[in-house]
């Protein structure tokens, strides 16, 4: 397979996903709300109890993405294990690897969204405005950490895929795995930051993004051969 087939399949892998989700909404829905309730919780719990808004802040974001992304995560893998429709998609007569790939970047975009509708429920619920410096780093930071939460995160998924503890077991495993993700988000979110600071960690999220990526496009035949 040439390089410009190979990288049709992976958009049209996409393609596919997204589709899906935009015509039923279930696992779109399920996610932001489940975004907005950790912001809510924040808000309420700490929300006049701690003086620093700034760290309040970036912990809910961060862990809306990551516990919202991680249930959109095992829904989206869920209705590929329904009448075996993984099945049927692994029999395409292409290359596997462009498969994770494609579902990679489809639930990339998925997370991205869950983190971009988070920092505007942090912004509203918790009454706290990023500096401008700050909310153009995130615009790039989320993006980045989706990808390595979601290259982790398929994988994962596919293996557990006809686990009956799937959902509750997901974010159990991943969360360890993505810890580099959650540091390099939380940091480079924080408005203090040197511009030495910021590019050590942007190289971190970059380079674990690298890592994990061509781990599971390594992988994933022989995953979901298990």
């Amino acid at each position: 397979m040439d390089l410009r087939s190979y990288l049709r399949v992976v958009y049209e892998i996409a393609r596919k996903d997204l589709l899906v989700e935009s015509r039923s909404k279930q696992l779109s829905n399920s996610a932001f709300v489940f975004a907005l309730l950790i912001v809510v919780v924040f808000s309420f719990v700490f929300g006049e109890r701690v003086q620093d808004h700034g760290v309040i802040a970036r912990g809910a974001l961060w862990l809306a993405v990551v516990f919202a992304g991680a249930v959109g995560m095992s829904h989206t893998v869920a209705l590929e294990g329904a009448n075996d429709a993984i099945e049927g998609l692994l029999l395409a007569p292409v290359d596997r690897s462009a498969i994770y790939l494609g579902k990679v970047l489809s639930s990339t975009v998925f997370v991205t969204g869950v983190g971009l509708l988070s920092l505007v429920f942090v912004v509203v619920f918790l009454d706290y405005s990023f500096p401008l410096e700050t909310l153009t780093t995130i615009l790039l930071v989320i993006p980045l950490a989706a990808l390595g939460f979601c290259a982790v995160g398929v994988l994962l998924s596919i293996l557990m895929l006809h686990s009956q503890l799937q959902e509750s077991l997901l974010p159990i495993l991943l969360i360890p795995l993505v810890i580099p993700v959650i540091l390099g988000g939380v940091e480079l979110t924080r408005p203090s930051m040197t511009s030495e600071m910021t590019m050590a960690w942007f190289r971190i999220l970059i380079a674990y993004d690298g890592l994990v990526l061509l781990a599971g496009w390594m992988t994933f035949e022989y995953v979901v051969e298990e």
